[in-house]
């Protein structure tokens, strides 16, 4: 190991809360980070990788999440995805991945007397796959499973099409998973060449969380991966505005009900009005007492189910309302959406903002009870920043947002010209919904 750092940064939620991480730099730029727990009886390991359909060119639509399958199929120490298997389920633990836009993770979560066998098996993993075509065939497919049972759940559809209207044409509004067109042509070779422009040492980070020592991952970690040649990975692709875009999408499906989403670009996970953006998402529909909820479920029966959730990425980002409901009432569910964002410039209160900071902080600490949370914390901050925000200093953040600030933030991002609109469901044609935004 030729650089370290370490960071003992108290946090006032207590031990479980993140109260202190640490981090090595390999030689090959590799980032080792752990956060010590003690008091808890498991460990999660995860390897973060800087891959995901922004690397990908259109014909390698879901190249991303095809490595990440066959990576489970066997290494060079395991050779099958049986023995990965077994090795990780025979002392209780259990493993997984998740490929996203920006991001490729693999994990597991095991007692934490197991915690040096899981890192010699996710570290073979990602440095030695034995890359079989024959299972690479019958890999290919499991995802066109995968993406068939997407196309059975209108409510997945609904969230594909709306990222697809928002960053129309380019790697950020396609469907991580690929479509079923390309995932029957990716090549293995093209599959290793993208693994060796990838998973490079100075894009990748290896995370430990639980009752284990630093010192001992990362040396096990140096054992595995520390003589790995380093490289410079390929390059993502920038997000595209793209003026005069069509902002409502409509696709048919017969569905009992209309599966909506309305949605609104936003800033980079790097902008400092990152939080305030959250804290919107928060006060609109995170929760029972949010204000969609009240409005279209508890006052007005339209709904089941509706929720805002916030996307961030390195160059953009976006707040997104979830909605599923008749379809007779679909027009009328998106106008009530409009009109409570529009209402949030007219109304928020100074307690409702309070409430909003005091949910963020408390869901903040929830998550750091699990291993796997703390070390999905670390992991995603430190793959896309390079730093980590302690849950101390992102309380700090969340406490420093105004009243002031929201309803600017709110003022400029969220105005009914910059909305799109996405419904999946029984409708021929996007007539529905015109004249709304």
């Amino acid at each position: 190991m030729a650089r370290g750092e370490a960071y003992n940064r108290l946090s006032r939620y207590g031990v479980a809360a993140l109260s202190m991480f640490n981090k090595t730099v390999l030689a090959n730029g590799l980032r080792v980070v752990t956060a010590e727990l003690p008091h808890t009886r498991s460990a999660t390991i995860s390897v973060y990788v800087g891959a995901g359909s922004r690397y990908e060119r259109d014909e390698e639509a879901g190249l991303s999440h095809f490595l990440e399958h066959m990576l489970f199929k066997g290494a060079s120490r395991r050779p099958t995805a049986r023995d990965i298997s077994e090795a990780i389920e025979s002392v209780g633990g259990m493993h997984n991945a998740a490929t996203d836009r920006e991001i490729t993770v693999y994990y597991a979560k095991v007692p934490h007397t197991a915690a040096i066998d899981a890192i010699d098996i996710l570290c073979d993993m990602v440095r030695a796959p034995v890359m079989d075509p024959v299972e690479l065939e019958k890999e290919r497919h499991v995802i066109l499973e995968e993406l068939a049972a997407v196309e059975d759940s209108p409510a997945e559809l609904a969230g594909i099409l709306i990222d697809e209207t928002l960053w129309p044409y380019q790697p950020l509004g396609r469907n991580v998973g690929g479509t079923p067109g390309s995932v029957r042509t990716i090549p293995l070779g093209a599959v290793n060449r993208y693994m060796a422009a990838q998973y490079v040492p100075s894009n990748m980070v290896v995370v430990a969380a639980g009752n284990i020592e630093h010192g001992r991952v990362a040396t096990e970690v140096t054992r595995w991966l520390g003589d790995m040649p380093g490289a410079e990975p390929g390059c993502w692709y920038a997000v595209q505005q793209r003026d005069g875009r069509p902002r409502v999408a409509v696709q048919h499906k017969d569905s009992e009900q209309a599966h909506l989403c309305l949605a609104y670009p936003t800033v980079p996970v790097t902008h400092p009005d990152r939080f305030v953006v959250d804290l919107i998402s928060t006060v609109l529909g995170e929760g029972m007492s949010s204000r969609l909820f009240l409005e279209l479920r508890e006052e007005r029966a339209l709904v089941y189910d509706v929720h805002s959730y916030p996307s961030e990425f390195r160059d953009a980002g976006s707040i997104t309302i979830y909605a599923g409901c008749d379809p007779q009432n679909a027009r009328t569910t998106v106008e009530i959406a409009l009109h409570e964002v529009a209402n949030l410039m007219r109304t928020l209160t100074p307690p409702e903002v309070q409430k909003a900071q005091q949910m963020a902080r408390g869901r903040i600490q929830l998550r750091m009870e699990d291993t796997r949370s703390v070390a999905g914390w670390m992991g995603s901050q430190e793959m896309l920043l390079g730093e980590i925000l302690t849950v101390d200093e992102a309380a700090a953040r969340i406490d420093a947002v105004t009243m002031d600030d929201m309803l600017r933030v709110t003022g400029e991002l969220l105005r009914p010209e910059r909305a799109t609109i996405a419904a999946v469901g029984p409708f021929n044609g996007a007539g529905l919904f015109s004249g709304l935004i």
